[in-house]
């Protein structure tokens, strides 16, 4: 993908977007740790619980920046 241009916004919003897969397997992690061994599972929990926080603050960031930009 060409980003040439893309405004340092327009790149932080693309990167929380693409960050999404990331946190859609912390969340199934954390979900199936519930019912099945650490072995079984496509993330330590610890990672998860990781991936999860850091999606947080990159949200708040996308946000901040946002609001910050003049429209």
């Amino acid at each position: 993908m060409n980003t040439t241009g893309a405004s340092p916004a327009r790149l932080l919003e693309m990167l929380s977007d693409r960050f999404g897969a990331f946190e859609a397997i912390a969340y199934s992690t954390i979900k199936l740790a519930r019912h099945v061994s650490s072995d079984e599972l496509s993330m330590d929990v610890l990672v998860a619980e990781a991936v999860l926080e850091f999606a947080d603050d990159l949200r708040n960031a996308v946000g901040a920046v946002s609001n910050s930009t003049p429209r």
